[in-house]
């Protein structure tokens, strides 16, 4: 901006007077004639020189127009940072409405200029959070169902997905450790968010985006997580217990020694996900896809897994006792023993590995499973059994 307005100032104070005065010689010099001036030579001199000053004045409108766009970029510039500093000021307030305000205040500077002030509200927002919602292990603070007013409306603000768009990437989510019960964070930016060992019971998730969140030891008991998107997330050693996550995205996620007891999985894809020693007791995974899924040693007893994909699954010492396998497609698992079917509810549309089945039109005498009882007739029907055995 400097050198602009010094090579304007040239421009004007030297070479505009020499080109008003000897510029039509020099330019035009061959079209005049110095002895017929008078007679009409004068006429373009006169045209040139105007032109010359009326590009003059162009460039110098557009010098003063450069400026005043600078001076209005400072100014405006001045002014996001008064109303910053002011909210700012409304957030220490022990006034809950006025702490509110301070929020909404931020939020609004964000939508006004997200390049200048989103990141650092950012920051503010975050460390307000962590200042005013309770810890788990806090034994002070009495422990409440639901974020505090101020709290929920700065987790919303947070974690809208407008506002974390212009965010610095470098500025991650961290509320390890917060007590944040019945929180409503419906379609929030929650990307790399740290929540390692966060309460989050009865909270609202629907449609969140987790993709690649810590949320290990977390506590998300009765948590509506349909339609979220946990894409190599960390949900190990995780509570989950009635949680929903109906249609939820679970690719690549761990939820090894998790709690998932009458979790609701309808419908959800968990293409690779880590169940490794998983509670699954009661769970409904009726349609879901698990595909690349490891069960192994997971518990699944009274599971639901109605018309469920497993393609590639792991199953080895997966437990099945009472498990609806009706309709589920189980032929291209791997580790499954028929003796942990035995015990489970089958139909003649239950797809088995290939090794269960007969390959003679031979009898099959029925197998009893450990516990003496026999397994359903439509299996063993089919099933294949060692001679030698």
């Amino acid at each position: 901006m400097r050198a602009l307005i010094v090579t304007g100032a040239l421009v004007i104070l030297g070479v505009l007077p020499w080109l008003v005065w000897r510029g039509p010689y020099v330019i035009d010099g061959e079209y005049i004639d110095r002895n017929e001036l008078a007679k009409g030579s004068a006429a373009l001199v006169t045209g040139l020189r105007t032109a010359v000053v009326a590009f003059t004045a162009a460039l110098g409108a557009g010098i003063a127009l450069l400026y005043t766009a600078r001076t209005y970029r400072l100014t405006r510039r001045g002014q996001i940072t008064d109303r910053f500093t002011k909210a700012l000021e409304r957030l220490g307030s022990p006034e809950i409405y006025v702490r509110i305000g301070g929020i909404l205040a931020l939020e609004q500077i964000v939508q006004d200029a997200p390049e200048q002030a989103a990141t650092d509200a950012a920051r503010v927002l975050g460390h307000f959070i962590r200042d005013r919602a309770p810890k788990v292990l806090d034994a002070v603070k009495p422990l409440t169902d639901e974020p505090a007013a101020d709290v929920q409306a700065a987790l919303a603000a947070l974690t809208r997905t407008e506002s974390r768009t212009h965010v610095d990437s470098r500025e991650k989510l961290d509320f390890h450790g917060l007590h944040l019960d019945g929180a409503d964070l419906t379609h929030a930016d929650l990307t790399h968010v740290d929540l390692h060992g966060a309460s989050l019971a009865g909270a609202d998730l629907t449609g969140a985006m987790l993709t690649d969140a810590n949320l290990s030891e977390a506590t998300l008991t009765d948590a509506n997580l349909s339609r979220a998107t946990l894409t190599d997330a960390n949900l190990s050693q995780a509570a989950l217990a009635g949680a929903r996550l109906a249609g939820a995205t679970l690719t690549g996620t761990g939820l090894a020694g998790a709690t998932l007891t009458g979790a609701d999985l309808s419908g959800a894809t968990l293409t690779r996900t880590i169940l490794v020693g998983a509670t699954l007791t009661g769970a409904l995974l009726s349609g879901a896809t698990l595909t690349d899924v490891n069960l192994s040693r997971a518990t699944l007893t009274e599971a639901s897994l109605f018309m469920a994909t497993l393609t590639n699954a792991r199953l080895d010492q997966a437990t099945f006792k009472e498990a609806d396998l009706r309709d589920a497609d189980l032929s291209c698992s791997r580790g499954l023993t028929l003796e942990q079917v035995t015990s489970a509810r089958t139909d003649e549309d239950t797809k088995l590995p290939a090794t269960f089945y007969v390959s003679t039109g031979a009898s099959v005498p029925i197998p009893r499973s450990p516990d003496g009882k026999r397994p359903p007739v439509s299996l063993v029907a089919r099933a294949r059994r060692n001679p030698d055995a």
